[in-house]
């Protein structure tokens, strides 16, 4: 039985398959990797995930665009970026996680049980 689904917006092609990989083995299920806030956007619509693994700086710019339509949608955000302030994530997404590269195994499944309980009971 799936934990959910998390959408993996991560522009590095190991890092992206590294993330997948340990996501599910956390028992969620995934959509993408997509390398861009534009290939992301376009699969939203009948498609939305219950939490979110964003990169900041992708290919086509930085990912705010995306995490702001996901927002809006009541999805949990988790940021996964060596390029990013908590304090400033923070401010912007109140609920929202940071979790450094490199990522911290514990510390990402932590986040996403926690985002996903929380989306499940509201």
């Amino acid at each position: 039985m799936s934990n959910g689904t998390v959408l993996i917006c991560e522009d590095e092609f190991v890092v992206a398959l590294d993330l997948q990989m340990m996501i599910e083995d956390f028992g969620f299920d995934t959509t993408g990797p997509y390398a861009s806030v534009e290939e992301a956007i376009s699969v939203l619509p009948g498609n939305l995930p219950d939490v979110a693994v964003l990169d900041v700086s992708l290919k086509d710019g930085e990912v705010f665009p995306l995490a702001d339509k996901l927002q809006e949608q009541g999805v949990p955000l988790i940021f996964h970026s060596g390029h990013v302030y908590d304090h400033e994530i923070f401010e912007r997404y109140p609920g929202a996680a940071c979790c450094q590269k490199p990522v911290n195994m514990a510390l990402l499944q932590d986040a996403l049980m926690e985002r996903t309980a929380v989306r499940a009971a509201s």
